[in-house]
């Protein structure tokens, strides 16, 4: 086999990881899953926020439809923005987009006029922005909706003051919907809190189910040894029992099958039916066959198992030794093949499966 060869399945190591992650991600439980902001009751929500948004925009004529439009688009494409599916705290990419659509929006409706005595639904973009920053909030995104909601502010006492009403009205207009901001961020981590128990329950649970599946393969693993023990070393000791005498094919059935035990106790997770059954015909040829493992049961040893058996196959007269390194270690195993007419080799096992 070349070197940099990959085994059968090898990166074992890899594919590992990417489970494990995956299994946290599903047991993660942030506000966004407590709030169902993905479940098939959030599109309804959206449309009819987005059609009161448009009444509003639109069905009053003290702007241009034109520019109504151009603060009414930016400000829909944001609030179907916030309500996309990702993890929490929403990407940081994504709240600088929906930030600067906001920014479209209260800057195309505070070039307009605003007269003393003009209709509420005139300033209807305040509380559209204001609840997409609320929704940034529940994202987890609490600054940067706080961030949001000051420079709308701040925009709309320009807007006040430039229409000559002052900037009494302009506070007017814009600490009403701060409370909507006070009561988000309260939410948002009261529920953080609890989404945080639920994870730290769930976890403890795939722990616990962890370990106890860890224990029930432990005894299944038991019983499969008992198993094979019985049926490899059952019929020799029934034969050395009955007293009679051996021949020196029994005898040296004998010796393989204490190889195989040993195999089977030293090298445990290499010890597998199709390399305990090389490992035999090996020694037939007289080739000496050393199995150890000493990981713990940590990684994957069948890519590594298929390579011992492999070389064992081609080997007539010598010597291999196998062992699965402990944890910790860069390599996963090392295999030395020492053939009597040839040059020795070792392999190493990388914990990606590669083989140098």
């Amino acid at each position: 086999m070349r070197a940099g060869h990959s085994l059968p399945g090898g990166p074992f190591g890899v594919r590992a990881a990417a489970s494990r992650r995956k299994r946290a991600a599903r047991n993660s439980v942030d506000v966004s899953n407590l709030l169902m902001l993905h479940g098939v009751h959030a599109p309804v929500i959206l449309v009819l926020f987005l059609v009161a948004q448009a009444v509003l925009a639109l069905a009053g004529d003290s702007n241009p439809i034109g520019a109504s439009l151009i603060a009414f688009v930016p400000l829909a494409i944001a609030a179907v923005w916030v309500m996309q599916p990702a993890a929490d705290p929403f990407p940081a990419a994504w709240c600088a987009g929906i930030l600067a659509l906001c920014t479209v929006t209260v800057t195309a409706q505070s070039v307009q006029p605003l007269s003393l005595g003009a209709p509420l639904y005139v300033t209807w973009h305040l509380g559209a922005v204001t609840t997409v920053l609320f929704m940034l909030i529940l994202r987890g995104r609490v600054v940067v909706g706080w961030a949001g909601f000051l420079g709308m502010a701040v925009g709309t006492l320009v807007w006040a003051s430039a229409s000559g009403l002052g900037i009494v009205a302009g506070l007017d207009l814009t600490v009403r919907h701060a409370a909507t901001l006070v009561v988000g961020t309260a939410v948002y981590f009261g529920l953080l809190s609890t989404a945080r128990r639920i994870t730290t329950i769930n976890r403890r649970g795939v722990v616990d189910a962890a370990a106890a599946a860890t224990a029930l393969a432990s005894d299944e693993e038991r019983i499969a040894q008992l198993t094979r023990l019985d049926e490899m070393a059952r019929p020799v000791m029934e034969r050395v029992a009955s007293g009679l005498p051996m021949s020196e094919s029994e005898r040296r059935d004998c010796l393989l099958i204490e190889a195989s035990l040993r195999d089977v106790v030293r090298g445990r997770a290499l010890a597998s039916p199709p390399v305990l059954a090389a490992a035999r015909k090996a020694r037939e040829r007289g080739v000496e066959v050393t199995l150890l493992d000493d990981s713990g049961m940590n990684g994957d040893p069948s890519a590594v198992a298929a390579l011992i058996e492999n070389e064992l196959h081609g080997l007539q007269v010598g010597a291999l030794t196998a062992r699965l390194q402990p944890p910790g270690r860069p390599e996963l195993a090392s295999i030395m093949i020492a053939p009597l007419d040839g040059a020795a080799r070792i392999l190493i096992v990388g914990r990606d499966g590669r083989v140098r």
